[in-house]
């Protein structure tokens, strides 16, 4: 089973509007609300592209957070949340600008979070897992708590079997990286970088130094193209004339089809490519993995256009 974590969820709104100005009145064309936050995309994405067992797991908070959960309901996704009192989850605001499809990004803070509740959450998480099962701490930290937390909920997962990897910004994969050798690791590069990285030789060093028994290592730095770390070897991969769209979603869909490789043991080449066409088909058009009947069958013809070569 994959277990997602996700310590700030979110409904993400989509608003597209004809204009955008500032400080004029915009009645919106098309709206769309969905279940958000990186850990529980992932779990969306695998249960869509039926790479399950899954579950969605986290921190959801007041009538916003029952809404999220009825929303991944829907889309038969297993929850299993710790819910704050006296708070809401967060909105996540996208509004397309019809003109020129600028997209215009509001994110709100969300609710503060305790180490109580971030206790409560492992001793769920250690109740339904077995050894063997795979856990996905994505997204940002929330208010309360430390840059480190991934690094403390890595350890206690471990301790019963469980491979962790983590999918986060540079502020709170760099804990996991200087403390540890076998958390796996997928940079979101949304955001400060924190990380020296101006070029493809740049990402290959900083797999090199961090790879050591990590079982994936992904920093990100291209839109088109990746250095990733498995089972102790580097790989190059890429896409071939690429026609990229957005990048929304598309480092969530690496990782889903990165830990699904992980999970189920496929050769690394085998993972890389199933994950680099994830990607890709989301960049190309963010909402067809979920409105697709069978968006599967689209991914696999993708992977002719990506190329995995070994460093």
């Amino acid at each position: 089973m994959i277990i997602t974590v996700t310590l700030n969820p979110a409904i993400d709104m989509w608003l597209t509007v004809p204009a955008l100005e500032k400080g004029k009145f915009v009645r919106s064309e098309k709206e769309r609300l969905n279940a958000g936050g990186k850990g529980v995309i992932i779990a969306r994405i695998l249960q869509k592209l039926n790479m399950g067992p899954v579950v969605a797991s986290g921190i959801l908070a007041g009538r916003t957070g029952l809404t999220l959960e009825d929303y991944l309901s829907r889309e038969k996704v297993p929850a299993n949340f710790v819910f704050l009192p006296g708070f809401d989850t967060r909105l996540n605001i996208e509004i397309v600008d019809s003109t020129d499809n600028s997209v215009t990004q509001i994110n709100t803070t969300g609710p503060s979070v305790s180490e109580e509740h971030v206790q409560q959450l492992i001793n769920n998480i250690l109740r339904i897992s077995h050894a063997d099962d795979l856990a996905v701490l994505a997204g940002h930290v929330p208010v309360g708590l430390s840059e480190d937390v991934y690094v403390q909920i890595s350890d206690t997962l471990m301790k019963k079997g469980l491979k962790v990897v983590v999918n986060a910004g540079a502020q709170f994969v760099k804990p996991v990286l200087e403390s540890s050798s076998d958390v796996g690791v997928v940079l979101d590069p949304k955001g400060p970088n924190g990380f020296q990285i101006t070029s493809l030789d740049d990402e290959v060093e900083l797999v090199k130094k961090y790879l050591k028994e990590r079982p994936v290592l992904s920093f990100s730095w291209s839109n088109t193209e990746n250095v990733i770390g498995m089972n102790g070897k580097i790989y190059h991969a890429r896409i071939v004339n690429p026609n990229i769209r957005t990048l929304w979603g598309a480092n969530s869909a690496l990782t889903a089809g990165l830990v699904y490789g992980v999970h189920e043991g496929l050769a690394p080449e085998e993972t890389i490519s199933l994950a680099m066409a994830m990607a890709y088909y989301v960049a190309r058009d963010p909402w067809a993995l979920f409105d697709n009947p069978n968006p599967f069958d689209e991914i696999t013809k993708l992977r002719d256009s990506i190329e995995v070569r070994l460093i």
